[in-house]
């Protein structure tokens, strides 16, 4: 799953394994609409996605939002996500 700002401060999806993924981005507003930083169960996390198997386990994800975007976040090669079209097999 790709990552971008939410709409809302806060949601809270009931998977069927009865874990959650409850996502906050409590300061969120017109002004505030890019993401500065994510936490992931509490840990800094830079990458621009998430597996499956990770929100699977549930999770609880926190963006810090601001009103100007964070051109530093997620700018490293190992925060993108996997792509065949660079597979180098």
């Amino acid at each position: 799953m790709f990552l971008g700002a939410p709409l809302f401060k806060k949601a809270t999806i009931h998977l069927e394994n009865g874990k959650n993924i409850e996502i906050k981005a409590d300061n969120n507003s017109d002004e505030n609409r890019y993401v500065n930083s994510l936490k992931f169960n509490s840990k800094k996390y830079s990458k621009n996605w998430l597996s499956h198997e990770e929100l699977m386990k549930g999770v609880t994800l926190k963006f810090d939002m601001i009103p100007q975007p964070n051109k530093e976040r997620g700018t490293n090669e190992k925060d993108f996500p996997y792509s065949y079209s660079t597979d180098k097999k």
